[in-house]
């Protein structure tokens, strides 16, 4: 069964498509746009779920829209940029006051000064909202003592199925052991995190091309959920990129789920760049194709 995705999560995929989240601001159940969402781009415009009555679209329908538009995101990711924050209204002038003088001019007859009108009361104007501070979080490093990294072997099959089934699109119908050895057999690599128990994983392999010659490719990198921003994803990419360019690869190119939350970050972080699309088909389709 799909569980339906949360408001944050929905803000951190568009976020990293270059889009905005608007969510209802109404919150009594069955008033007005209750529950909807919708969603703009980065200037605004509007793209999804927008109309004269307010919000029409539920998370489901903005769910379906980012996942559908994911071969889009990296381009948006690379071209847009959060739109500028809107420029404060200047505090309205007060209206001038208006006295009448209450001194009569010698020899006329002035008709008795009329009431002094009262004063348009002058709320003062509110105080300027607090700039809200921003705390930087710095990531709990795990020591070196409690972590260790060691190539994969077999019983580590139920631990990386348990990792794998973190994946956005988790892996059906496969053979751990049978990947795990053809993994030793090629140009490859496969190491795992040990902290008290498997709580990461980092796979590679060298590719042989006309174009760069060997480029090292990393396949996989994963952490557990309850255990990132601990330096385990760091530990691991490192001695990925150790290993591969020993083995003679100018370039090293890694794999990116492009649903996994801040990924990216943390690649560009790390001087990765984005240079291309990856486009996937399975091969049996292929082979179904040629026959037809």
């Amino acid at each position: 069964m799909t569980t339906e995705p949360t408001a944050d999560e929905l803000r951190a995929i568009a976020e990293h498509r270059g889009m905005k989240l608007v969510r209802s601001r109404k919150r009594t159940p069955g008033v007005g746009d209750y529950g909807k969402f919708g969603l703009t781009d980065a200037a605004g415009k509007p793209l999804l779920g927008i109309g004269e009555q307010g919000l029409m679209a539920s998370a489901a329908d903005i769910a379906h829209y980012l996942r559908g538009g994911a071969a889009d995101s990296w381009k948006l990711s690379a071209e847009r940029e959060p739109a500028a924050k809107s420029a404060k209204k200047a505090p309205k002038a007060a209206e001038p006051i208006e006295e009448h003088s209450p001194i009569r001019r010698r020899g006329k007859t002035s008709p008795p000064p009329s009431p002094e009108p009262a004063r348009r009361r002058q709320d003062p104007p509110p105080p300027p909202k607090a700039k809200p501070v921003l705390r930087i979080v710095k990531p709990e490093v795990l020591p070196e003592s409690e972590l260790s990294l060691r190539p994969a072997t077999g019983k580590d099959r139920k631990a990386l199925a348990r990792l794998l089934a973190q994946l956005a699109e988790p892996p059906k119908r496969i053979s751990i052991d049978a990947n795990i050895e053809a993994i030793g057999k090629a140009k490859a690599g496969l190491l795992v995190a040990d902290a008290g128990g498997l709580v990461g994983c980092c796979a590679w392999a060298v590719v042989p091309t006309l174009q760069h010659g060997l480029v090292g490719r990393v396949t996989l990198l994963l952490v557990d959920g309850e255990r990132r921003r601990r330096g385990i994803g760091t530990a691991l990419l490192t001695a990925a990129e150790t290993a591969l360019a020993k083995g003679g690869c100018g370039t090293i190119e890694i794999m990116s789920d492009i649903m996994i939350n801040n990924a990216h970050n943390f690649l560009r972080a790390r001087n990765y760049e984005q240079k291309s699309y990856r486009l996937v088909r399975s091969a049996g389709g292929a082979l179904k194709a040629r026959r037809d």
